[in-house]
């Protein structure tokens, strides 16, 4: 029988290859036009959740890591200044180990400043809004046109959101809807009882925790003698302060109490005061002191003390059933969460009546799987943030407590002084941008029933977002509209409050973040075709939300770069 024919087979032509091209690259298009884009981080006003062009430094005697913004510029042909890309080539990067100098700000040797590389900024995706789906939230990380220059894009968090009266209050942020102002009012009522505060998701939280000390960097072999200048921030003492032989913290990374009594660890508060210092700010883009209160000698930053803090360690008892207790002392007030077996009591009380044992207020409870087990080490962590105490236990929460203050309550146990006082102390500027009216956190740690072994154990602190005043220096005309005023949303005087299609958004780099707490009047066509309202970003400039570091800043390893691959992460 005869072979049966074959079948037709279409022939490839170079049109349907053309049509499949062409589709291929209009999705893409389509993709990256309303989905996901890439962009690169240019400055440090998100560090450190977001890189900017920096150099890394290691410690040969902490071995911690840490980023740093570049101090050596130069001018291209248009008079734009840009960083060298080696820095410290004629005069050493002078630095300070964040873990080991930070109380005296002593520096690494020279020769590890000499001739470093600049590091490009990170590179992120980002979801577009896509307002038919989803709408901006608090605290997402966004990308919008900057409008004081529209061909620019800004990477900032939000954390106002429309229709929304916002007031940054000791680092923290106060919000109320804009509908409950007094109609024709010009200034904010900080005294009114519909404040909320805004808390931030854990996952943001975690985010934000930045790094006070941590156990883990004590120098066990320095290269030089560290003794005659450091000693770790943590100081074992009995109950009523007294030094404690019982413990052993020095030249260690855990620490030991081996005393049958109760024990004390109290953090250093004179010699490593908790403020708002970022390591990144080395050297400052913006110049000298561009926010206000105190200078620090080796930064030239803003220096303010920051009491919404994370205490956090391994404990591993000799004995079942410890009690453990972490005490924070801030804003006049003591906050106490303790564990007893399996029990967790989250209490407070004004500082004035410590001595009366029926002052305490309970404020949250919670209990663990099971008491503190002997020869176990168990992993917990206390949180006092944004007006609230919680304890977690293996990275799950188990109790929370929270309380309500106004603004004006908040100002007046954190100075000490009724708010109406220190409204009328203002000269000039603003008032709350002096860091002298704020009176810095003391933290302890207290144990009972047991000897201990204490590991991991580290104080992180929150972002703070500062108080300050406009300034010149703001503006890229050489004059401010609002010169010498507060800035926008950290005093009442000066109330941010956002329409219907406004946003307020601040950096992460909270001390060196030129943000809508300092913007000038927006460009004429912004100003014109969108929103002339200084300090907000109009809906119509949002692009969309950080989500992944896709390519992070490229090392050099053996003169060769090399793909920092483990700092690959998502952006919250």
């Amino acid at each position: 029988m005869p072979d049966a024919p074959a079948p037709d087979r279409p022939a490839s032509s170079f049109k349907e290859t053309a049509i499949s091209v062409v589709i291929a690259f209009v999705l893409a298009f389509v993709f990256r036009g309303f989905v996901v884009e890439a962009f690169v981080i240019p400055t440090g006003s998100m560090a450190p959740t977001l890189l900017g062009a920096h150099t890394r430094f290691h410690s040969p005697e902490s071995g911690a890591v840490w980023a740093v913004n570049p101090r050596d510029m130069g001018q291209t042909r248009s008079g734009e200044s840009l960083p060298l890309p080696i820095q410290g080539e004629s005069r050493p990067l002078r630095v300070t180990d964040p873990m080991t100098g930070a109380r005296v700000g002593e520096q690494l040797p020279e020769s590890l400043g000499r001739n470093k590389r600049l590091l490009g900024g990170d590179r992120i995706f980002v979801l577009k809004y896509l307002y038919s789906v989803y709408d901006p939230s608090r605290f997402d990380a966004a990308v919008f046109k900057y409008p004081g220059r529209p061909q620019e894009n800004y990477i900032k968090r939000l954390v106002g959101l429309p229709g929304e009266e916002i007031a940054l209050v000791d680092g923290d942020v106060f919000v109320r809807p804009a509908a409950a102002r007094a109609p024709g009012a010009t200034q904010s009522d900080w005294t009114a009882d519909d404040w909320t505060i805004a808390r931030k998701p854990e996952r943001v939280q975690r985010a934000h925790w930045m790094p006070v000390y941590d156990s883990r960097y004590a120098p066990l072999r320095p290269e030089r003698d560290l003794r005659r200048w450091f000693r770790a921030p943590w100081l074992g003492t009995t109950p009523e302060g007294g030094a404690d032989g019982a413990w052993q913290i020095e030249d260690r990374h855990e620490y030991v109490y081996a005393g049958d009594g109760p024990g004390v660890l109290r953090w250093d508060h004179e010699n490593w005061p908790v403020t708002d210092r970022y390591p990144y700010n080395e050297f400052d883009p913006i110049g000298p002191n561009p926010f206000g209160g105190r200078f620090d000698v080796n930064q030239g930053m803003a220096i303010f003390p920051v009491c919404d803090l994370r205490v956090a360690f391994g404990v591993r008892p000799l004995r079942d059933g410890p009690s453990v207790a972490a005490v924070l002392t801030a804003r006049g007030h003591e906050f106490r969460a303790e564990v007893e077996g399996d029990r967790i009591t989250l209490r407070m009380r004004p500082e004035t009546t410590a001595e009366a044992a029926e002052s305490w207020r309970e404020i949250g409870t919670g209990r663990l799987p099971r008491a503190l087990p002997a020869d176990e080490v168990t992993n917990l962590e206390f949180w006092f943030v944004d007006q609230s105490v919680q304890v977690w236990h293996e990275g799950r929460r188990v109790a929370m407590g929270e309380y309500a203050w106004s603004p004006a309550l908040r100002i007046a146990h954190a100075t000490g002084r009724p708010f109406a006082e220190v409204m009328r102390s203002q000269r000039s500027g603003n008032a709350l941008a002096d860091h002298r009216l704020f009176a810095p956190p003391r933290v302890r740690i207290e144990f009972a029933g047991s000897p201990v072994t204490l590991y991991r154990v580290r104080l992180d602190r929150d972002v703070h977002y500062q108080a300050s005043a406009y300034d010149r220096r703001h503006s890229a005309r050489g004059t401010h509209v609002r010169d010498g005023q507060p800035a926008l949303g950290t005093h009442p005087a000066q109330p941010c409050v956002l329409g219907p299609h406004q946003f307020f958004a601040c950096g992460d780099n909270a001390a060196s973040s030129l943000d809508g707490r300092l913007w000038d009047t927006p460009d004429p066509w912004v100003a014109a075709e969108f929103d002339p309202t200084p300090g907000v970003v109009p809906r119509d400039l949002l692009i969309g939300k950080a989500f992944f570091v896709y390519f992070p800043a490229v090392s050099w390893e053996r003169r060769a770069p090399v793909p920092d691959f483990g700092r690959m992460r998502f952006v919250w």
